[in-house]
């Protein structure tokens, strides 16, 4: 089975203290099904470029987000994605978060299941989810 990591679980493994059921859970994890996806990619170096180099962790986590696509293979919204997203967005009752809907159609669009913290938002966009976090 794959999983995408959305960025709260990312994030999570860059904490000092992560969450233990969600340590336990990507420890249980083959590598090779893990996946993230270019718009984590982009929310985390917008979060990097949002420090001030005097930052404490400004080198830190410029390692951290330049190691990312090394640690994880990384998913493109390509052009599967984009008919999904179409449909999903025609389709909602009202507005979807814009970064996760992205997320949301690149997962759906491989048959993978989202790994997240927020799980309201994913299920309502027909996402199957993982919450190692309950």
């Amino acid at each position: 089975m794959n999983f995408v990591l959305d960025t709260n679980a990312v994030s999570e493994t860059r904490k000092p203290r992560p969450n233990p059921g969600f340590v336990t859970w990507l420890a249980a994890q083959d590598s090779a099904h893990l996946f993230i996806t270019t718009v984590t990619l982009a929310e985390v170096w917008s979060g990097f470029h949002s420090l001030k180099p005097k930052h404490p962790d400004y080198d830190g986590i410029k390692v951290f987000a330049s190691d990312l696509p090394r640690k994880f293979r990384v998913l493109n919204f390509d052009s599967r994605a984009a008919a999904i997203w179409g449909q999903m967005i025609a389709a909602a009752a009202g507005p979807l978060p814009l970064r996760d809907s992205f997320i949301a159609a690149i997962v759906r669009s491989r048959g993978y299941r989202i790994v997240t913290r927020d799980a309201a938002p994913f299920e309502r966009m027909g996402c199957k989810v993982v919450d190692p976090w309950r």
